[in-house]
């Protein structure tokens, strides 16, 4: 106690200072917003190591020649921008974020302090939408600046139990939708939004797509199958999911059917066109 203060009532202080840290320290984060879940995840790179939990908390390791310098266990403070910063108490680091998360050829990436970062299981399988009980309601659900051009021929199973809706969608780019029953060879993504009635903690959904009719093609072809991440505390809120199959030279003309599942399990089905 001499030694930290000198006298007693600077040893109180300089006591209850530390007590103070510590119990920051303690302290969790308050989790990821709903805006930044793409964030979450376990992404590698070249030079570095990022992991992202649901709760916030960060381990991040970097690798320069034959060192490293690594972060464990330390909750994000705030998003700021497309940056965030993490820390307990007065200390905290700030994590320059140059591209936030984007899904490119079923790839997830982002680049972070410089490095171009993969997170690991990408697919091109999505969660997405407004938490349950916000300003979009189910009428209104396509958003603004989308349009609705029909939802082709499709099916909820169980009368419709489990899904309130199934559409298909061409990407517009900055998360916009035009809703469409018939794309064209150009088209290289193609996008099936299913609207659940409820997302429960634990489920998977997933989807299933089939040439039904496609001259190049035999029958019923199976061509891609397409999952969303587990749902999870922090998703279990959104309304809706998307769930696109993507291919460079686009597809060739005919019919198409998505089969989406839920637990392993058809619980809907949609067909569309490419002319």
């Amino acid at each position: 106690m001499w030694v930290l203060g000198g006298c007693g009532c600077f040893s109180v202080l300089a006591i209850a200072v530390i007590l103070g840290v510590i119990l920051l320290a303690g302290s969790g984060g308050g989790g990821i917003p709903s805006d930044k879940q793409a964030y979450v995840g376990d992404w590698s790179g070249s030079e570095a190591t990022l992991s992202i939990k649901p709760d916030g908390k960060v381990f991040w390791e970097r690798r320069t020649g034959s060192s490293s310098s690594k972060i464990e266990n330390v909750p994000i403070r705030r998003f700021i921008g497309d940056d965030f910063e993490v820390g307990v108490g007065p200390f905290t680091t700030r994590f320059a974020v140059q591209s936030p998360p984007k899904l490119t050829a079923g790839r997830w990436t982002m680049t972070v302090e410089g490095i171009q970062l993969t997170r690991a299981g990408s697919s091109s399988g999505m969660l997405s939408g407004t938490p349950s009980g916000g300003d979009r309601s189910d009428d209104n659900r396509s958003g603004d600046n989308r349009s609705d051009s029909g939802t082709g021929d499709d099916t909820l199973l169980d009368g419709g139990k489990q899904l309130r809706d199934l559409k298909m969608a061409r990407p517009l780019g900055d998360d916009d939708l035009e809703f469409t029953s018939s794309f064209t060879t150009r088209d290289t993504r193609l996008t099936c939004v299913v609207y659940p009635r409820k997302l429960e903690i634990g489920e998977t959904y997933g989807s299933r797509w089939y040439a039904e009719r496609v001259p190049q093609l035999p029958p019923d072809k199976l061509i891609g199958e397409v999952k969303s991440p587990t749902i999870t505390p922090e998703n279990s809120r959104l309304t809706w999911i998307q769930l696109s199959l993507i291919s460079g030279s686009g597809f060739p003309p005919g019919v198409y059917r998505v089969e989406v599942v839920k637990d392993g399990a058809v619980i809907g089905t949609i067909r569309f066109t490419v002319e």
